[in-house]
């Protein structure tokens, strides 16, 4: 692991005052594609990042430099959504194409086509031990199937709309859903039934995902909020305001003290602080809508996909004294 990456997992954020915001810093600002991106991730050991967008392609490329490992074909329209499997031997894709794709991490040989979708594959996500996958689509179905066999496993509840995202919990037994419907569902993965639902936001729930070991699930709207909830009662923790348009994309640090989000209309990645409520810092430099953020597994990194073509990883110890 390089240099710049160990040194980024040390410093302890939560307990820590912001630095001024010149001392942003941005460590790769990558370029490979083509057109907009529209989806990012980190794989599991943090140093190859997957990005997929509006050239129908997947790359593959070092986190440190930005070197392409490789560029994968067969997509035949827009990538929405990618996903290293939990040993980072493997890559799920989605796409505008209703196809899910699986392919081999280290060359992009697609192994596995599942198709099932009606319409577009917005979110695929594996589960803690890899022997499931979640889709997500435009078609207001989820979907869980096999990684075994790659067949699907029991139906899942239809929503009401679009389903942008899908995510396991921490112990693979649920998964919690945001719905263009303006709800968040959680789900048990093994009979297929809803256990809980809520309306998220006023607007679009676009995205949602787990954080503190699964005590808590962070949302994201097109009511320009970002709001935490508890998982277990559903009950509002925290709205986060600050952002001046749709909040397109969410995610929860693996180290449970920060929170990253990404608009659609003012194209700044913001981080949060869970604890207060606080906005930690507004990193600007995208010049068009903020698709999708990730964290690097140390919590360290954010990864920013937009659709001005680029991808950014920040160095957030530039934001915290030490």
């Amino acid at each position: 692991m390089n240099a710049f990456l160990r040194g980024g997992m040390v410093a302890v954020m939560a307990a820590c005052a912001p630095l001024a915001f010149s001392q942003e810093k941005v460590l790769v600002n990558y370029t490979g594609h083509s057109d907009g991106v529209k989806a990012v991730a980190f794989s599991p050991d943090g140093k190859r990042v997957a990005s997929g967008g509006s050239d129908n392609l997947l790359r593959v490329w070092d986190a440190s430099t930005g070197k392409d490992f490789f560029v994968a074909t067969g997509h035949t329209a827009p990538i929405w959504a990618v996903a290293f499997n939990p040993d980072g031997k493997l890559i799920a894709t989605g796409s505008d194409d209703k196809s899910v794709r699986i392919w081999l991490a280290s060359n992009g040989k697609e192994l596995h086509f599942l198709r099932g979708h009606v319409r577009s594959v917005g979110d695929v996500r594996f589960s803690p031990d890899g022997k499931l996958l979640a889709t997500a689509s435009n078609d207001y179905t989820l979907k869980v199937w096999d990684t075994a066999t790659w067949k699907e496993t029991v139906a899942m509840p239809e929503h009401r709309n679009w389903v942008s995202t899908a995510e396991f919990s921490p112990d693979g037994k649920t998964l919690v859903t945001a719905s263009y419907d303006f709800w968040i569902r959680l789900i048990d993965v093994k009979e297929g039934k809803e256990l809980k639902s809520w309306k998220a936001h006023t607007d679009w729930v676009t995205a949602a995902c787990y954080g503190k070991k699964g005590k808590q699930i962070v949302s994201s709207g097109g009511d320009k909020l970002v709001k935490l909830w508890n998982a277990s009662s559903g009950e509002l923790i925290k709205t986060f305001e600050g952002h001046a348009d749709i909040v397109r994309t969410v995610a929860y640090s693996p180290t449970d003290d920060s929170i990253a989000s990404g608009s659609g209309g003012d194209n700044t990645v913001r981080l949060w602080d869970p604890e207060t409520g606080k906005e930690i810092v507004a990193m600007k430099g995208h010049t068009q809508e903020i698709m999708q953020v990730a964290y690097h597994p140390g919590g360290r990194l954010v990864a920013s996909a937009s659709s001005d073509g680029t991808v950014k990883i920040w160095d957030l110890r530039f934001f915290f004294k030490k």
